[in-house]
């Protein structure tokens, strides 16, 4: 009576697809529980969904179609600062809150990252309502960048090849008062939204 788990009866099997390699033309297979498989033949890697195909397939827009790639395809915006403790950290934060486009992805990165953030953005965060638990990261990145932000690099600025650039030249906070901190959140928070109107 109670050999089996009760949602059994509800559980697909996975079942296997046959995908063509666009590298190498090779029939794949993948089951339909699989997100990606390597190409047994060449290695190119090869997406079980549309999203991933979009995101990450070289050959995307010529399986899809321009319409469909542009509708589907995520860009990815990093605010980028020299400890990424406090001014990229709270752009993150900000974009996050007022963004509702789910094709658009926020990032921050630091060029020197600090061991924490900031307790004093975290304190101005919390005051608008944003409870925020980012972490300081360097530039190291796997995934590619669309747009780069660079909140005012007191060191040599990143450069990101294929990404758009875009300066804001705000002053580290670092040291100041808790009210340069809160003055320095709204001139963000205008950016932002600005930013957010411009990108396509």
């Amino acid at each position: 009576m109670f050999d089996k788990c009760p949602g059994a009866a509800n559980m697909r099997s996975p079942t296997i697809k046959i995908k063509k390699c666009h590298e190498c033309g090779e029939e794949v297979e993948i089951f339909s529980d699989e997100m990606q498989v390597k190409c047994s033949n060449c290695g190119f890697t090869v997406y079980n969904d549309l999203q991933s195909c979009v995101q990450w397939c070289k050959y995307a827009v010529e399986c899809v179609g321009e319409e469909v790639y542009q509708k589907l395809k995520k860009k990815r915006i990093a605010f980028v600062c020299l400890g990424n403790a406090a001014r990229s950290q709270m752009a993150e934060a900000l974009a996050k809150k007022l963004s509702e486009r789910p094709n658009i992805e926020f990032v921050s990165m630091g060029t020197d990252p600090a061991r924490e953030v900031d307790p004093r953005a975290l304190e101005v965060l919390k005051e608008a309502n944003i409870i925020w638990h980012g972490k300081p990261k360097g530039l190291l990145d796997k995934e590619p960048i669309d747009v780069v932000v660079t909140m005012g690099c007191e060191v040599a600025c990143p450069v990101i090849p294929g990404a758009k650039r875009i300066d804001w030249d705000i002053p580290d906070p670092g040291g100041k008062d808790i009210e340069d901190y809160r003055k320095m959140l709204g001139t963000i928070k205008e950016k932002v939204a600005q930013l957010l109107k411009e990108v396509d």
